[in-house]
């Protein structure tokens, strides 16, 4: 026995089918087509030409779970990079990177986007948390600094305030962080004031020109040491207003000279170790520097041994004279310890040297000053001209700005 079923009834079962079944399909399949298309892949690289303010191409782009984007074949910055996975939630971006080779070129790209994250909150209104498994330096320094790392960068924002911090997964101990927080003035004042803050606190060692490219905002002029030029300690940086004051403690390694003294009339060459003791800024000047400064050998023209001499007061020794008549004077050791704060600078050997500054072919060339030597003498040294005159370069001019009030004047 069967009940007779019409055909009402058979179009309503089709219809349901059609929609309940076929069109969700056709709309999933149309919906994995245009995910698939050129086109959408063209959108995402140029979402990310907008964040990063690089073009971006992107050549392939799966889905391997829901939520999860892996983009392969990326080009950013002059750099290929060959898969990247991408995780969005409602208030976080989660990026995972194969492998990432940073190298001069790249510096100001990386340095760019550390600026506009600080100060662009409307752009970059999520929190980034960015995984490089295989993070390497190029062309910086030592081997050292050659081995594969996993790195880990953390860009957060709580409040007003945004910070970034880099270390490696391996040590975390070791990191640079970078904040920006928003200091509201009184109410008399309703100007709003950010303080920028700079942390450095590495025992391994980092390349000098990176360093330098995140802190030159700070308002400093940076020395040029050269690109393998690796710095190791501690640095603590805050800016208010243009107005910044700075601790630092720790070594520079494999310094070019030669690069160093480029900017000055006459050049020293070779290569030289710097270790801060004690480095101070307050209110944009120096408040007050002990650093010792060791070069094993190299060549310094004689015009520096006569200024020094003649200028910051140090003792001729038995090899000052050169038989040759060179302008130019190889020498064996260089060493010396330097202090400068508001009593003035002091210019001393190091231990164990009797005395000498210079040595040339086992012989002292110079011996350390009697007495502290005036600031202004250090603006003479440098600046070039005979006689000293200050601001003889764009250098003396900088250093004069900078360097501690001394005591006659307070």
């Amino acid at each position: 026995m069967f009940v007779e079923q019409s055909a009402v009834k058979i179009w309503r079962i089709r219809l349901g089918f059609i929609v309940l079944c076929v069109l969700p399909t056709l709309c999933l399949c149309y919906f994995a087509a245009v995910r698939q298309s050129a086109g959408y892949r063209q959108q995402i690289a140029d979402k990310a030409s907008k964040i990063l303010g690089r073009q971006v191409q992107v050549e392939g782009m799966t889905y391997p779970q829901p939520g999860c984007l892996k983009l392969s074949g990326i080009t950013v910055a002059g750099q290929a990079l060959s898969n990247v996975s991408v995780v969005i939630s409602k208030h976080e971006v989660r990026l995972a990177v194969d492998g990432f080779v940073l190298d001069q070129d790249v510096i100001p790209f990386i340095v760019g986007l550390i600026e506009r994250w600080l100060s662009e909150p409307y752009l970059f209104h999520k929190d980034y948390l960015i995984d490089i498994e295989n993070f390497a330096w190029q062309d910086f320094g030592s081997i050292e600094n050659s081995g594969v790392r996993p790195l880990r960068i953390e860009c957060v924002s709580a409040g007003s305030g945004r910070a970034i911090r880099f270390f490696f997964r391996d040590n975390d101990e070791n990191e640079i962080r970078v904040a920006r927080l928003l200091k509201h003035g009184p109410r008399s004042d309703s100007v709003e004031k950010y303080v920028t803050e700079v942390q450095v606190n590495t025992s391994e060692t980092l390349p000098v020109p990176l360093i330098f490219a995140v802190l030159r905002e700070s308002g400093g002029r940076h020395w040029n040491f050269g690109d393998r030029a690796l710095f190791a300690g501690q640095i603590n940086i805050s800016n208010v207003s243009g107005y910044w004051t700075a601790e630092c403690s720790g070594t520079i390694n494999h310094v070019d000279l030669d690069t160093t003294t480029s900017l000055l009339s006459s050049h020293l060459q070779g290569a030289a170790e710097i270790t801060l003791n004690k480095l101070l800024w307050s209110q944009s000047r120096i408040k007050n520097v002990d650093c010792v400064c060791v070069a094993d050998r190299g060549e310094i023209e004689q015009v520096w041994i006569d200024r020094l001499v003649r200028i910051l007061g140090c003792r001729v020794d038995e090899a000052y004279h050169h038989l040759s008549g060179s302008q130019a004077r190889s020498f064996q050791r260089l060493g010396f310890g330097l202090v400068i704060d508001s009593g003035g600078l002091q210019l001393r050997a190091l231990p164990g040297r009797s005395g000498c500054l210079l040595e040339s072919q086992g012989l002292p060339v110079i011996l350390e000053p009697i007495q502290a030597a005036t600031l202004d003498r250090l603006a003479w040294l440098l600046s070039g001209t005979r006689p000293p005159a200050v601001p003889g370069t764009d250098v003396t001019a900088w250093l004069l700005s900078v360097l501690p009030i001394p005591n006659a004047y307070r």
